[in-house]
């Protein structure tokens, strides 16, 4: 008798220990080409039936080809009609499924699912409104830069760099304004000293075409320039816009006003060209590149071509991050003893809200 009892135990502990425990509580989804898989089955929705499983990863199958699945989890089912109900899901002898809840037995057949997921879950098409409404709402940015430099030896220099950028960007549109400071002195003597502010407005009223309008005042001593207003509307096109990388185009036309120090003040109608591009090496680092080329409309020999390029990577804390770049200004007829291109190579600390 011992003996016997000692078998049955021994055969049992070998059972237990040969026999998956996984299955034991595993979903079963059975097809009309005669398979039957077996896993976890986290919802079926857009006429799929989603299955994880430890042997293939996750399954996406057509539930138009499932003829019957099992479920010892309680599962929200979302019918065809719009009735929700609650339950374990388990084949029926007779065909099609029964779902088992609180006012007992329910036959249904898989093609009335319209979708399931767990009970303390939510809809899926409530998830998906969620998000599209989530999608369609414009949200503010806010990145504030500072860059201070300071040299001593043969030449000594000391300067204050600040960057202020706000966005609103929705969906189908962006409004960005944006403010810039510069101030450098070296050997004693002021090299630097450049104030700019402005708006800016896209409209995209196609998938990839749009329109843009720009305003911007500038003052710049070094440069002799007291006030410089530029304004400017147009057409953008988007050549790329994914994920990870953006192209983006501009033509237009505007008006530039100019008021210099020491000669008489200048106007025009000008022409407006412009190139954006930004690319993400990994979720963080981004490489951006902004071009605008802004002549005059009756003499292209007065110009102006403005490009900014430089690469954000993130620090450790979540809110900074730091930019590396160069800006390039080349003023086609500067004043009097000033040069054509005046370069900034920059370092700078930046700090965003989103």
């Amino acid at each position: 008798m011992i003996l016997r009892r000692l078998s049955i135990l021994l055969f049992g502990l070998l059972l237990s220990l040969a026999w998956p425990t996984g299955w034991l509580h595993a979903d079963v989804v059975d097809t009309r080409a005669g398979a039957r898989l077996v896993g976890k089955i986290t919802k079926i929705d857009d006429g799929k039936v989603f299955l994880e499983t430890d042997y293939a990863g996750k399954l996406e199958i057509k539930q138009s080809e499932v003829t019957g699945i099992a479920t010892e989890e309680i599962m929200a089912v979302r019918l065809q009609g719009g009735t929700t109900l609650r339950g374990r899901v388990a084949g029926s002898p007779e065909g099609g499924l029964v779902v088992t809840g609180a006012a007992g037995e329910t036959r249904i057949r898989v093609d009335k699912i319209a979708a399931t997921w767990p009970a303390a879950g939510e809809d899926p098409a409530v998830i998906a409104m969620k998000k599209a409404v989530a999608d369609r709402r414009r949200r503010w940015a806010l990145q504030i830069g500072v860059d201070i430099t300071g040299k001593s030896g043969n030449a000594s220099s000391s300067g204050v760099a600040t960057n202020i950028v706000a966005t609103l960007t929705g969906p189908k549109d962006a409004l960005k304004l944006y403010g810039d400071y510069n101030y450098l002195r070296t050997d004693n003597s002021k090299s630097t000293d450049e104030t700019k502010a402005g708006v800016d407005y896209t409209n995209f009223f196609h998938d990839r075409l749009g329109w843009f309008t720009r305003s911007e005042l500038q003052r710049d001593e070094i440069a002799q320039v007291n006030l410089r207003a530029t304004s400017d509307v147009g057409l953008t096109y988007r050549f790329i816009k994914d994920l990870r990388e953006e192209l983006a185009g501009r033509i237009g036309t505007g008006y530039r006003y100019e008021n210099f120090t020491t000669t008489s003040s200048r106007e025009g109608v000008i022409l407006a060209f412009g190139v954006f591009h930004s690319y993400k090496f990994s979720r963080a680092a981004v490489l951006t590149t902004d071009i605008k080329y802004l002549p005059n409309a009756a003499d292209f020999a007065d110009f102006r071509f403005v490009h900014d390029s430089g690469l954000e990577v993130p620090m450790a804390a979540s809110l900074w991050k730091m930019r590396m770049g160069v800006t390039n200004q080349y003023d086609g007829r500067p004043q009097p003893g000033r040069e054509h291109l005046d370069t900034t190579y920059y370092t700078r600390l930046l700090l965003n809200w989103k």
